[in-house]
């Protein structure tokens, strides 16, 4: 039975788009064209197996974040540079920003003092100047959620998200921002300033 090309496609496409807005950077077509072309070198497998609708959007994800995660892995590796997911960065909120024990020990920015939280290190002072750029209206959601705790309606958890990818947008622009600013001060002795994964 030969495969449904078009049913194929357009849930690669819902997988893609869903995966790019958590790897900021990455672009949904790339994500969908690697989906495919797994399909294709697994043409048989698929056409004998004839999965439903969930499995294959099960396989199409592992496919997908397989596929970013390698990429990303890749940058870093070549690049010396680290681009936050939103997953990192609501892991962020949920275990280190709302936690006063953590800044009431923390020296000055200027230090560069890092806290690992939820596997990966990162400087809080990027994350609070990210979150002190947000909107009074993001900052209210993401306080309710992560700091106060309280259960979010559904639409408070669409604000939720958009305030979440926003301020990853940040982040990343505000790293991207300091690398370049160090690339452009290096020399012998220089000290690179950026975030890091475990």
């Amino acid at each position: 039975m030969a495969l449904d090309w078009d049913r194929y496609t357009k849930l690669a496409d819902s997988v893609a788009r869903r995966t790019a807005a958590e790897y900021p950077g990455f672009d949904a077509d790339d994500i969908r064209q690697e989906i495919l072309l797994q399909v294709m070198e697994r043409e048989a497998t698929f056409e004998k197996a004839n999965y439903v609708e969930g499995q294959l959007r099960k396989n199409f994800k592992q496919f997908a974040n397989r596929y970013c995660g390698s990429e990303r892995y890749t940058y870093i590796a070549h690049t010396a540079e680290y681009i936050y997911t939103v997953m990192e960065v609501r892991q962020l909120f949920d275990k280190a920003f709302f936690r006063p024990e953590l800044w009431e020990t923390m020296p000055t920015k200027d230090d560069g003092v890092s806290v690992t939280a939820g596997g990966v290190v990162v400087a809080l002072w990027d994350l609070n100047e990210a979150f002190n750029s947000a909107t009074p209206n993001d900052q209210e959601v993401i306080v309710k959620r992560y700091e106060l705790e309280e259960k979010l309606t559904p639409a408070e958890t669409v604000r939720l998200q958009r305030a979440v990818d926003k301020i990853t947008r940040a982040l990343n622009n505000s790293v991207v921002r300091r690398q370049d600013s160090a690339k452009q001060h290096s020399g012998p002795g220089s000290r690179k300033i950026g975030a890091v994964a475990d």
